[in-house]
């Protein structure tokens, strides 16, 4: 067919054309560049016939129909074509969008991001919804037409501004793939941002306060949502001093580097334990965490107490495993404990900061030669324990601190950590710990 007999034709008549007489534009714009399933087309052809013509223009420029005239190529088959002088350039975009997302060669950024942009031309072409207005563009016609169900496209669309935010998620070979490299860039951002606003509150506050004074008395005069977590090891109330091996490997012996004791009684445990519960959901925030070392043999009971004055509490424990033979005064007759209970509990509004991690830390215990404190905790526990639910800038309270070590991990992350403990010669001992990092 020449040129001349192509320009006397009429719109909208379906002609037979070599394909190679098309002329494809360098600059069109396509969703992309690869012919991706021409083969399958082409077999599609051969089988039913080309049931859609491929759009050109007078001088035989390609408009619409890419694929279907590459597999016409690949095939050496004559393309079916129709040729419009004059279309809106909106309305040609729209065409080869809804062509390229219903043939499904895309790859999960690229189908996502053309949803995007031909909801985006529908909505200029046709006006969008709004309140009041009826009519317009909505997401159940966009779902219609590309036979899709209305939450895979509402997820589209979410990906997409994802993408357009996130450039390097296109590289992502699933949506699956995507929305989790997508949390993944949310927690580096929310990151970025929380560490902004902790250097700007440290202009004005200190990286931690610690106070001498009972846990009750203190909990009493916290003002109510101003701490994002409760984070402590209370007494076990298991009298540790009687049962522990300490550095001489005597029974009740030197327990610590500094022999310094503390009341581990029953009742004073229950004590702590109720001062800290009465006051732990009221101090803390709607998004705030519970995170509480406790004697298994007090697990269920403390649950059920934190459940009663509101928390969510997590059935089963954290495991801190110590990787090392426990206390056992009686190795002969009993295994040797080497892990300890820490109860989780979250308030409804609240998210972990890193998710899909398991309900164990394993971790190497202090040494008693380095302890301060009969219970002390190691730093890097508490780090990463922290570290799974809040973020740079959080206010972190412990009111049994003992040497500090929890406050120490909090501030070491960019947190405010706010400690206290009642016993003169521990509390000091925090002090002196915590004084070092002032000088960082």
């Amino acid at each position: 067919m020449s040129d001349g007999t192509l320009r006397t034709l009429d719109e909208d008549k379906i002609f037979l054309l070599d394909p190679t007489d098309v002329v494809i534009a360098e600059d069109r714009p396509r969703q992309r560049k690869d012919l991706g399933d021409v083969q399958a087309m082409l077999a599609s052809i051969q089988k039913y016939g080309q049931l859609l013509p491929v759009i050109i223009d007078r001088n035989k420029g390609l408009v619409a129909g890419g694929r279907r005239l590459a597999a016409c190529i690949l095939g050496g088959i004559k393309v079916r074509v129709i040729y419009k002088d004059s279309v809106d350039p909106l309305l040609l975009r729209e065409l080869e969008l809804e062509e390229n997302i219903q043939r499904k060669a895309l790859t999960p950024a690229e189908e996502v991001l053309a949803v995007d942009e031909l909801m985006k031309i529908k909505k200029q072409i046709y006006g969008g919804t709004t309140s009041g207005r009826a009519g317009g563009f909505t997401i159940e016609k966009a779902a219609e037409l590309l036979g899709k169900s209305v939450g895979s496209v509402v997820e589209d669309l979410k990906l997409a501004d994802a993408i357009k935010q996130f450039p390097d998620l296109s590289s992502c070979k699933t949506k699956s793939e995507i929305k989790k490299a997508v949390k993944g860039f949310e927690r580096v951002a929310a990151s970025v941002e929380a560490l902004t606003r902790y250097e700007d509150q440290l202009k004005r506050e200190e990286r931690f306060v610690l106070v001498n004074r009972d846990a009750e008395q203190w909990l009493t005069g916290i003002a109510d949502s101003t701490v994002d977590v409760l984070f402590t090891d209370p007494p076990y109330g298991i009298d540790i001093h009687d049962i522990a091996i300490g550095t001489g490997g005597v029974t009740g012996g030197t327990v610590t580097a500094t022999s310094i004791k503390y009341d581990d009684s029953e009742e004073k445990a229950k004590k702590v334990l109720d001062a800290i519960i009465k006051h732990s959901y009221r101090i803390t925030k709607d998004n705030g965490h519970a995170l509480i070392f406790c004697a298994p043999s007090h697990f269920p009971w403390l649950s059920e107490q934190m459940k009663a004055v509101g928390w969510l509490v997590a059935p089963r424990p954290v495991i801190w495993i110590k990787r090392e033979t426990g206390q056992n005064n009686q190795p002969e007759r009993w295994f040797s404990a080497a892990y300890e209970f820490i109860l989780f509990a979250r308030k409804v509004n609240s998210r972990l900061v890193i998710e899909g991690k398991p309900d164990w830390i394993q971790c190497d215990p202090v040494l008693p030669s380095e302890r301060v404190h009969q219970a002390e905790k190691p730093v890097l526990l508490c780090k990463e324990l922290l570290s799974r639910v809040s973020m740079p800038g959080s206010y972190v309270i412990d009111p049994c601190m003992g040497s500090g070590a929890l406050v120490e991990a909090a501030v070491q992350l960019k947190m405010f950590g706010l400690g206290c403990e009642e016993l003169s010669d521990i509390y000091a001992l925090a002090v002196s710990r915590l004084a070092k990092l002032k000088k960082e």
